[in-house]
């Protein structure tokens, strides 16, 4: 390993010196205890990242405290943990439709066949995925083992679907044929096209990651955007979104997560935690994630499957490309 650009690396500074470089910098820091606290268990650089809309030119606005950023934080981790339970659903059920429906269609091995798959070389890297996740857990997981020392390590789809992570279940499902594809659509995603579902799923699945590695949802712009059908993008930029805004804030993926979660029950649950989460941090504001002022009736009426804009297949979105 190399050092010649270690002068290029900013110094150590001790729990006193970030706090003393936040207070340089016009950061209110009444309780320096508390903060000390925080820093121990929460990295500065980590922290820092929260403070990216409460300051210009590394100049905090007036009256903002750590207090505040702490807010910000730690509504970040609520809403993480919220978003995982919901995600956690979507997750499930759509192991669960790919293992039915891909059975029905083509037996219990019939994803081992590469001729029924759209694409060669993703498939390849399916395969390859799987058979090292196989690996990896042949001597932790029960039913992998059960199944090689009883099966002849033949695992059916509706059990290999449980050792996909959500990023390649959403891949695997981009490359099934579109019959199945449809059919799962059709019986679960109120007919919406499967190009649109492919992008959702690929989407959410990035959210799920994000989530899980504890990583900042507030004032994120994905790099990723969700597909919308042109109606959808002109209700948006009705309501004041720039286009190229439109699908890449996290709004547009927790209404996207609204529209597939499995019931309205659960749908309603989800909306409520949003809302009581942000009651509960006044000092959140939610415009930084692309939150209009009327989320709640926003996804009321673009989520409403009696009103879809999707259950034809006359304006599709772009196909999923996979790198």
């Amino acid at each position: 390993m190399g050092y010649s650009h270690m002068a290029d690396v900013k110094p150590f500074e001790s729990i006193d010196k970030q706090i003393e470089i936040f207070e340089r910098r016009g950061l209110l820091v009444p309780d320096k205890a508390y903060a000390a606290e925080m820093l121990k268990r929460y990295n500065y650089y980590r922290l820092s990242g929260y403070t990216l809309t409460l300051r210009k030119n590394d100049v905090f606005y007036p009256g903002v405290s750590f207090e505040n950023v702490m807010q910000l934080y730690h509504f970040d981790c609520e809403l993480r943990v919220m978003l995982m339970h919901a995600l956690e659903c979507i997750e499930v059920e759509l192991r669960t439709h790919i293992g039915y429906h891909h059975a029905k269609e083509h037996g219990p091995l019939g994803y081992m066949n590469s001729h029924i798959f759209s694409n060669q070389r993703h498939y390849r890297k399916f395969v390859s995925y799987f058979e090292k996740t196989i690996s990896d857990n042949e001597r932790s997981e029960v039913f992998v083992k059960h199944h090689e020392e009883h099966h002849n390590s033949e695992y059916p789809i509706w059990v290999a679907v449980e050792l996909l992570s959500f990023g390649n279940l959403s891949k695997f499902f981009n490359i099934i044929d579109d019959k199945v594809k449809t059919e799962i659509c059709n019986e679960y995603y109120y007919g919406i096209p499967s190009n649109y579902i492919t992008n959702w799923m690929r989407c959410l699945a990035i959210l799920r990651n994000i989530c899980a590695h504890r990583a900042r949802l507030y004032n994120r712009n994905f790099s990723i955007g969700v597909s919308f059908s042109e109606k959808d993008k002109k209700f948006f930029r009705q309501i004041g979104y720039k286009p190229d805004r439109i699908g890449k804030q996290l709004f547009f993926y927790i209404l996207i997560l609204d529209k597939v979660l499995c019931d309205s029950i659960t749908r309603d649950y989800f909306r409520d935690q949003i809302d009581v989460l942000l009651k509960k941090y006044p000092f959140v504001r939610s415009r930084y994630m692309g939150f209009p002022e009327n989320w709640r009736q926003v996804l009321a009426e673009m989520n409403n499957p009696k009103a879809s804009t999707y259950t034809t297949n006359t304006d599709p979105a772009k196909p999923l490309v996979e790198a």
